[in-house]
């Protein structure tokens, strides 16, 4: 019985596991084809700024910085049919309320996945690249400094940002969720109001250490974590009062 059971089990995960490798290959094969408009995507929020000249050492630049971006965007847009494969593959030895709160929390994830995918490439990173881009020395100076960037230096910290900037967020949001989850409202509410400044001590602190040293980026990064900190503290006031009324 078990050994049937292990037998029919292992058979619908090397299906699944193919059918997600078969849909990979595809992805590749469709941004290969396309990678002209693959790098123009990469590359709009630089374009935003009038920045339009890249610097390119020898043809391997090019060529490794193609396949970085369609192996990257292939798997970034796998993940959510990944997922979507795990669930129908727990989906005959969960419970209802399991599949329902997974289905409801696969929902959400990927609501934001894509939703933070928008907001990066058309507001943070143009913001942040104007931010590092400031820095060019004007024509009243002695001397004139043209900053150029690297098309394969551009594109690894284009992703490492990014996947740094989603870390953090499923970070937060494993966090909301772990509280809202397991610690009652009183809890969350004491912990906030009495360790809501250690927490953004430590959250500036090791931002601080992976940022750039510039004084307008760093002020903004304080008074956005302290809104978020703020704004949380405010709800969780909001929905203690309205428990404890009624």
């Amino acid at each position: 019985m078990y050994s049937r059971l292990i037998y029919f089990y292992s058979l619908e995960l090397l299906f699944r596991l193919t059918y997600i490798f078969i849909s990979f290959v595809f992805c590749l094969s469709i941004a290969s084809l396309n990678s002209h408009s693959l790098l123009f995507f990469e590359f709009y929020p630089f374009i935003r700024l009038g920045q339009k000249k890249f610097i390119v050492i020898n043809v391997m630049d090019l060529f490794n910085t193609l396949w970085l971006l369609i192996i990257f965007k292939s798997l970034f847009f796998i993940f959510p049919y990944w997922l979507f494969h795990l669930y129908k593959f727990n989906s005959s030895s969960w419970y209802k309320y399991q599949l329902k709160f997974f289905k409801r929390l696969l929902l959400w994830f990927t609501s934001l996945y894509f939703i933070y995918f928008f907001l990066f490439y058309f507001f943070i990173l143009p913001c942040v690249l104007f931010l590092l881009t400031k820095l060019n020395v004007g024509h009243n100076s002695l001397f004139e400094v043209f900053m150029e960037f690297r098309i394969l230096s551009y594109v690894k910290w284009v992703l490492t940002f990014q996947y740094f900037i989603s870390s953090l967020n499923l970070i937060f949001f494993i966090v909301i969720l772990n509280f809202y989850f397991f610690f009652k409202l009183n809890s969350i509410y004491f912990i906030i109001k009495y360790c809501r400044k250690f927490f953004i001590c430590v959250i500036l602190f090791i931002l601080f250490l992976l940022i750039p040293p510039d004084g307008f980026i760093q002020g903004c990064l304080v008074g956005f974590i302290f809104l978020i900190f703020e704004a949380v503290f405010l709800f969780v006031c909001y929905k203690w009062c309205y428990k404890n009324k009624f």
